[in-house]
């Protein structure tokens, strides 16, 4: 694993530190001028331009394009299927 990403993955796991403590420790990096200028400007692009990192990462979630009929039947018809809780009898009136 690259100083930089190790850097990176150790800044994550700690508190904000100040802008010239983050600076300091920048600048004892074992990595080279180009890395530590972006890291120093908070260039994202251009960091992981240099680490030839992905050009674009994309998360997604694909909802069925159809209805899909509930595994729970939904009696009280608010769209969320009704759970099936073993009945645990009357509660217990609250006393004052």
């Amino acid at each position: 694993m690259s100083n930089v990403i190790q850097f990176l993955e150790a800044m994550g796991q700690r508190p904000a530190m100040s802008p010239a403590d983050y600076a300091a420790t920048v600048a004892a990096l074992d990595v080279d001028d180009a890395q530590r200028e972006a890291l120093l400007e908070g260039d994202q692009a251009g960091l992981n331009q240099l680490l030839d990192g992905r050009m674009k990462m994309v998360f997604a979630v694909f909802a069925p394009l159809e209805d899909v009929p509930d595994s729970l039947p939904d009696d009280d018809g608010d769209g969320v299927p009704d759970q099936d809780v073993p009945d645990q009898g009357e509660p217990e009136p609250l006393q004052k």
